[in-house]
């Protein structure tokens, strides 16, 4: 991918965003983002300053120039760029329903969203081949339980998936670790290994989860 594919890939992604939050820098005026394409640009070994034809991307929550006429073939980090953008924009979505999700529950807005995030990528149609749906990735027997009537609704998955989360942080005395076990295999399993169970899926889900809860 050249540069200037690239740049219309960013201007087009950057328009979509533009319509659907808000602008927000960080305290110290950088980003994976930004981190990321400072690699990208140096890789190529360009003199070009930058100036005023550079072209500004704006993801949402940080912006960064391109210098016109470089070009680079780091085909992972383009992939990088394009997950990090696709994925920030992603979750600014749900940020309100979080928020008041966390609240209700009483419960970090951060592991909630940790927990979207490795159950589908912020994909609100996300179909698992056992038949979770949504978000949160919810059984439909569970969403039954929990109230949830269409799980297809971010408020109403959000919420239910919040609660149930919940319920383990509770049954768990608090714990973390053995809450996101229950959530991803069930109370029983965990009951009945006294702690994570020796399931390689659970126990690779419960290591990512952490991983952007802690990051």
């Amino acid at each position: 991918m050249d540069i200037q594919s690239l740049k219309t890939l960013m201007e087009i992604n950057a328009m979509q965003s533009l319509g659907a939050v808000q602008s927000s820098q960080s305290s110290n005026g950088s980003s994976l983002f930004s981190e990321l394409l400072g690699e990208v640009l140096q890789s190529s070994k360009s003199e070009t300053s930058v100036n005023e034809e550079s072209s500004l991307y704006y993801n949402g929550n940080a912006s960064v120039f391109i210098p016109p006429n470089s070009s680079f073939q780091n085909e992972s980090l383009i992939s990088a760029l394009s997950s990090y953008t696709s994925t920030s924009s992603s979750s600014s979505n749900y940020d309100d329903i979080i928020q008041r999700a966390a609240a209700k529950f009483n419960i970090p807005e951060k592991l909630i969203s940790s927990v979207i995030k490795q159950e589908s990528d912020f994909d609100a149609s996300a179909v698992s081949t056992s038949g979770a749906s949504g978000l949160m990735q919810l059984m439909p027997g569970t969403a039954k339980y929990l109230g949830v009537n269409n799980l297809f609704d971010p408020e109403e998955n959000i919420m239910g998936g919040a609660k149930y989360l919940s319920q383990m942080l509770n049954q768990f005395n608090g714990n973390v670790e053995t809450a996101l076990a229950a959530y991803n295999a069930g109370p029983g399993a965990v009951k009945k290994h006294d702690g994570i169970p020796p399931y390689k899926e659970t126990q690779n889900y419960v290591h990512k989860v952490m991983n952007y809860f802690n990051a």
